[in-house]
């Protein structure tokens, strides 16, 4: 079956000529530059005007004068054929130029963007009708695809650092006046002075050995990100059910004892209190996913869904945890060794960040390794599975939770938890001690006067 295609797809094959001939004009080398360079060859129909611009970028790009004989020297022979040599170059760059190019490629990028949309939608209907693909994985796929169109080309290249100033003047001043950090603030003091909040587009690990707080640590963040800054936070969890992450929040909100509540043992006044602690965090902007066998670029769809169906883009993306993260089926990684195939996935998570502009924070586990340290102190080298991880990573955090001989059993240091930031891309790393209270899944920040 081949796909269903218009007789006539969106073209604009003068605007197409209009503006070669309008970059290839005599003095027109810097304003070329800025047009060609917004454009592909995909914004082009005609297969003479895609040689032609082809050719225009290979000269702007070695800094050669542009012009019909330079242009013809660029082509190889197949090409000239194509276009009919010299005269072929000649009639294009007669056609009626511009003042302004940019307006003319605004034009192409219009066409081209329905026509990816038309062969898009007949490729999609193709595969439907062939049934070969799982409809989840062909409305992920579409998804993508649409995101990539509405989003285009990024084509920003170099700014002067004066426009820089001009763009970002505002955020510098609220940071110099003290109006606000420049990330995502996660409602722990200490931590947020140190890191300037979560930044957007960074990619943050918070990594541990099992059953020392992970999912905890990033609720109580997603829950305080929310309450106090107003944030709109998604909780992907891979491992517990929407039930649970719902009964951690609760308790943490509520300062309920969790495993009570599990048992049953619910008084009037605890009843009450659970009543009050759930109706609040209704009213908050949080939102949780918890399908087990996700991929990244489903996680990328719903933040993208997220955006255009609620009008407000999320602030901040907490996923529990990397190694459950499954790759797509059509992926090289997924056959590959499990470093490989988490390297893949923790680099998908970076670009997504990016993309996206939004912090990106990822669970992760530790190596065996660490039980054998003597100090048991994680480090980078622990991060399970993949050095990639540390790579890709803006901020590496680790839960750590100190022994002190003969004072296991001692009140003073049996939930004493120290958060370690052992890399920090854009600031400072450090330490921040943590009191964990595991009946609530509560942390909370030791006193300034903590000594470890």
């Amino acid at each position: 079956m081949t796909d269903w295609l218009p007789e006539r797809l969106p073209e604009d094959l003068d605007a197409e000529r209009s503006l070669l001939a309008t970059c290839c004009a005599p003095g027109m080398s810097d304003i070329a530059r800025e047009v060609a360079f917004r454009l592909s060859e995909a914004d082009f129909v005609h297969p003479s005007h895609k040689e032609i611009y082809r050719a225009l970028v290979k000269l702007l790009e070695s800094g050669l004068e542009v012009g019909p004989i330079m242009l013809k020297n660029a082509m190889d022979q197949k090409a000239l054929e194509k276009i009919g040599d010299l005269v072929g170059i000649g009639e294009v760059l007669m056609s009626d130029q511009v003042g302004d190019p940019h307006l003319l490629a605004d034009i192409l990028i219009k066409k081209r963007k329905h026509r990816d949309l038309i062969h898009l939608g007949a490729r999609l209907a193709r595969q439907a009708a062939e049934e070969e693909s799982d409809p989840e994985a062909l409305v992920e796929e579409a998804g993508i695809d649409l995101y990539r169109i509405a989003q285009g080309q990024d084509r920003r290249g170099l700014q002067h650092i004066e426009q820089v100033f001009e763009e970002t003047y505002q955020e510098l001043e609220d940071r110099l006046y003290g109006r606000g950090a420049s990330g995502q603030r996660v409602g722990f003091g200490r931590l947020d002075d140190l890191t300037q909040g979560f930044q957007p587009g960074n990619l943050i690990v918070l990594a541990a050995r099992p059953s020392l707080g992970k999912t905890s640590l990033a609720l109580n963040w997603l829950w305080l990100a929310a309450r106090k800054y107003s944030a709109h936070a998604a909780f992907f969890s891979l491992e517990m059910s929407r039930e649970e992450v719902r009964d951690r929040l609760i308790a943490a909100h509520a300062q309920l004892d969790l495993k009570t509540v599990a048992r049953g043992h619910i008084t009037d006044a605890i009843h009450e209190e659970w009543i009050r602690a759930r109706n609040e965090l209704a009213q908050l902007p949080i939102y949780i996913c918890d399908k087990a066998a996700i991929t990244v670029r489903e996680i990328a769809a719903l933040i993208d869904k997220q955006g255009s169906t609620q009008g407000s883009q999320l602030d901040l993306v907490i996923i529990d945890y990397l190694q459950l993260i499954s790759s797509p089926q059509d992926s090289r990684a997924s056959r590959q060794t499990e470093a490989v195939r988490i390297g893949e996935i923790s680099r998908s998570l970076k670009i997504m960040a990016k993309e996206r502009n939004i912090p990106v924070v990822v669970l992760s586990q530790l190596n065996r390794e660490i039980e054998h340290r003597q100090t048991g102190r994680p480090q980078l080298s622990d991060l399970r599975d993949s050095g990639a991880i540390e790579q890709d990573a803006d901020m590496v955090m680790f839960i750590h939770k100190k022994i002190v001989k003969g004072m296991e059993d001692d009140p003073q240091y049996k939930d004493r938890i120290e958060l370690l930031i052992a890399k920090h891309r854009n600031g400072p790393t450090g330490m921040v001690p943590l009191a964990f209270i595991p009946e609530y899944t509560l942390f909370r920040e030791m006193e300034p006067g903590y000594d470890d």
